[in-house]
């Protein structure tokens, strides 16, 4: 994947009135906002360490010469619903962000790094792309590299992702340790190779940087596994990123043996704790969270098939349901139909 694609611009300092948080101007909070562009580049490593932690509300960044003459280059493109960055170092940056709004793709061109996420680090190559842990903590450690990034602003990526599931707008979860296919990959440098013209030409119609954005946007959601979790706003703030995480694992670890407290070890939280906050913000228990997502699953699996191919008992006891009589009567409560009702439609 080697298209830079940000065009060149005059090595000058950051262009006035503009944000290199968002890549957004300060006028640029309707929906057809116009494109803003900010670019920095220097060779002085404090100016570099400051760019760099400002454009991602980080703490604790560092940068360190390596073997090469020190310069950087730090350059965004977009609007309030997407913007592609690209950055280019000879040193060493790391850090450590605690609530990355967007959702954020990235990889490196060439060089690579590191980046670590609930104590877990996960070695970054160049070519794979790889995510940026959306509202909650991460550190990282890079090399000199020449690195892509494409924004999603929440609200967007939020809004293209209902045309994958069924319901309103909700937060996505990204499966973080899941690894793009080779397929996926090849697809996704076709929608960023197809989709760049568009997001970068400042006299392309706002109808056509729209299209591109939705169809980068739907690539994106097809590059990873994840799953759609309605969770109210309280959940999504920094002070409750943990409880949001417990959320979280419970939603890709329902297939498996898990349980609540397993939730909230990942999460770094006391199992009490867990239970206090989904009681105070969603009225329910972490078991009964639980229960309703292995629910939905097997809602959503019988509405797949047919009575050719599987019954109701297999697919309650595939979601962990021995009881067929208490399975039953907690479907039609979550559903307002009988198991066998959504199987034969």
């Amino acid at each position: 994947m080697q298209h830079y694609f940000l065009a060149p611009e005059p090595e000058t300092d950051r262009e006035p009135d503009t944000d290199p948080t968002t890549g957004a101007t300060a006028s640029s909070i309707t929906s057809e906002a116009p494109l803003a562009r900010s670019t920095v580049v220097g060779e002085d490593v404090d100016e570099a360490r400051q760019t760099y932690q400002d454009a991602y509300d980080g703490q604790r960044f560092a940068v360190h010469r390596g073997t090469e003459p020190f310069s950087f280059r730090y350059a965004s493109v977009g609007d309030d619903r997407v913007s592609l960055r690209t950055s280019t170092l000879t040193g060493h940056l790391s850090g450590e962000v605690p609530h990355l709004r967007d959702y954020v793709v990235s990889w490196f061109r060439s060089g690579g790094g590191e980046l670590t996420r609930r104590n877990h680090p996960t070695s970054l190559k160049a070519t794979t792309p790889f995510l940026l842990p959306s509202e909650q903590r991460f550190a990282f450690s890079f090399g000199p590299h020449h690195q892509n990034l494409v924004h999603f602003a929440p609200a967007f990526l939020e809004d293209i992702a209902t045309e994958f599931h069924a319901g309103p707008a909700q937060a996505v979860s990204f499966d973080h340790d899941a690894m793009p296919s080779d397929d996926g990959i090849a697809q996704w440098r076709v929608a960023v190779s197809a989709a760049t013209e568009d997001l970068v030409s400042p006299v392309a119609s706002p109808i056509l940087r729209l299209a591109a954005q939705r169809s980068l946007a739907r690539s994106f959601l097809q590059l990873f596994p994840w799953f759609g979790i309605d969770v109210p706003p309280v959940l999504r703030e920094p002070s409750l990123a943990r409880t949001r995480l417990a959320l979280e694992y419970l939603h890709h670890h329902a297939h498996e043996p898990v349980t609540p407290a397993d939730a909230a070890r990942a999460a770094g939280l006391h199992t009490r704790t867990l239970q206090h906050h989904l009681n105070r913000h969603l009225d329910t228990s972490p078991t009964a969270y639980l229960r309703d997502i292995r629910l939905d699953r097997t809602h959503t699996a019988l509405a797949g098939l047919s009575t050719d191919e599987t019954t109701v008992a297999a697919v309650a006891q595939q979601w962990g349901f021995g009881h067929l009589g208490r399975f039953s009567a907690a479907y039609r409560s979550r559903f307002g139909e009988h198991p066998r009702d959504t199987l034969r439609r």
